[in-house]
């Protein structure tokens, strides 16, 4: 299993970080979230999974196994590139203000 966070997608709320500490932290410089284990144990499938399926903007992605992982990056759907255009132009240095 690998775990991948869209940077651009991530909303910096935190909810992976608060529900699996030990695989997902927050930048400091500006909240988004990134993976901290190069590999998912098996023991933390499930707790991972859990956290993929409780970020309020769907920014992680699991991949189950090594045939996804030729395609780990993820590719916006036409709803994410809309909303990260729309984002972009309202805010063009990229942060939110969320601290």
């Amino acid at each position: 299993m690998r775990v991948v966070v869209d940077q651009y997608l991530c909303g910096t709320t935190g909810q992976c970080a608060l529900t699996l500490p030990g695989a997902f932290r927050q930048r400091e410089l500006d909240g988004v979230a990134e993976v901290c284990l190069t590999t998912i144990p098996q023991s933390l499938h499930a707790a991972v999974r859990l956290a993929a399926s409780q970020c309020p903007v769907a920014a992680i992605r699991v991949i189950e196994s090594d045939d996804e992982c030729a395609s780990a990056e993820p590719v916006p759907s036409q709803a994410e590139a809309e909303r990260h255009a729309a984002k972009d132009q309202h805010n063009p240095g990229g942060h939110d203000g969320t601290v």
